[in-house]
């Protein structure tokens, strides 16, 4: 199923789909106004996972200086373990190693173990919990995180 979606930026086109994506899987959705932010912050990177002319996914990430953090990543529950997920996060990886990023972290609920996996497979390990991070139930975050040799950085 990976080989039938395909990633590429993503424009205020997409905003009610992202909006919408974002309301199936965060119980704290963003709201369009904070999208639209995002579409104009000069450190995001969002990119989509794409099936046909849907979008079906979206990865946010920031890039500040030679680190980056991956603010959110969603998938329609329909699309989700056919391996969209690791074509968003591997791209983002290749355009932050592109960038001369070294590191990049991101938090994730504790009880989100598919993403934990998703994670893990891509060389992230767990770096720290924060207690109470996520405001809508108090859950737990773990934060991730990998950095790259920094030899190989630029392919």
């Amino acid at each position: 199923m990976a080989s039938m979606f395909r990633v590429g930026g993503v424009s205020e086109r997409w905003m009610d789909d992202l909006v919408a994506i974002d309301t199936t899987w965060n119980p704290a959705s963003w709201s369009r106004a904070l999208f639209e932010r995002e579409l104009v912050n000069p450190c995001a990177r969002i990119r989509g996972l794409f099936l046909g002319k849907n979008l079906v996914g979206y990865l946010i990430g920031h890039v500040v200086f030679d680190e980056a953090h991956i603010v959110s990543l969603g998938i329609v529950p329909d699309f989700r373990m056919r391996g969209g997920g690791q074509m968003l996060l591997s791209d983002f990886i290749r355009m932050c190693k592109m960038e001369g990023v070294v590191r990049v972290t991101l938090q994730v609920r504790v009880s989100n173990y598919s993403a934990r996996r998703l994670y893990l497979k891509n060389g992230m390990l767990d770096l720290g919990v924060r207690k109470r991070y996520y405001s809508d139930n108090g859950e737990d975050a773990i934060t991730m995180g990998v950095v790259f040799d920094t030899d190989k950085c630029v392919e």
